[in-house]
């Protein structure tokens, strides 16, 4: 025989006020079991699954509009729910672990120098999306490539985002007020070129870098430079590569 609960009894066992649960009946996330002739609401054991789904939801930050299709694509028994909810714990840990790696980064290269709002941008926004960028990066290169160069920069990641950002920051410095072949900027670019070289190897066919397409459409990647400094900049690399041939 199955056991009801009032919305008052169900709402003491669950520790949810009652509501909270007519607002998610209405919200179409958790409907009574059963509803009397006079309107009493009437909830069962199995209701306590998607109401959990519910609050852990919440508390993983989604809205209640993100957590209804969730509900939909996950009825189940408890231990489904629970698996579920743990799935995406782990995900929202890894993007916290991220936030926390890009902060520290942050935080010890501004230490030892100052950077602009748009070189820390894209500091930031780099570590967050580094992922997306190495899985994007796997459909021009070879997989081995992208493994090596995900190893190095794993065993030495602040090491190449402080040599990367302080070098960045200092082109910006320079872009606006020296001429194109000046020495420091052709140096900073100098330094970003042998940053590419350093992750990916002596071995690497750097001819491969041209099947590479340039998209700024792509959301997981952002430049630290204007449009006017990308042209300038663009232009300065072109006298530093025919510097280097000759």
């Amino acid at each position: 025989m199955k056991k009801y609960y009032s919305i008052g009894e169900f709402s003491k066992l669950t520790g949810v006020t009652q509501r909270a649960l007519r607002f998610y009946e209405e919200k179409n996330l958790l409907k009574p079991s059963r509803i009397s002739e006079t309107g009493r609401r009437y909830y069962e054991d199995k209701d306590m699954v998607p109401l959990q789904q519910i609050i852990s939801l919440k508390y993983l930050g989604f809205t209640l509009e993100d957590i209804e299709p969730l509900l939909k694509d996950e009825k189940g028994n408890l231990q489904d729910s629970l698996k579920f909810q743990k799935k995406l714990m782990l995900e929202k840990q890894e993007h916290l672990n991220q936030v926390i790696k890009a902060l520290d980064h942050a935080i010890e290269i501004t230490e030892e120098d100052e950077m602009s709002s748009p070189v820390l941008h894209f500091l930031i926004h780099s570590i967050l999306n580094e992922r997306e960028q190495f899985d994007w990066l796997r459909d021009y290169l070879p997989n081995q490539i992208v493994d090596h160069v995900m190893e190095v920069y794993e065993e030495n990641g602040l090491e190449f985002n402080k040599r990367s950002t302080m070098a960045i920051q200092k082109i910006k410095n320079l872009i606006h007020t020296c001429e194109l072949d000046d020495p420091e900027l052709q140096a900073n670019i100098h330094e970003l070129v042998t940053i590419v070289f350093d992750l990916l190897g002596k071995d690497f066919d750097y001819e491969k870098l041209e099947s590479i397409p340039v998209e700024d459409h792509l959301p997981f990647f952002t430049s630290p430079f204007t449009e006017q400094e990308e042209r300038y900049l663009q232009k300065a690399m072109e006298i530093y590569f025919e510097q280097r041939m000759n």
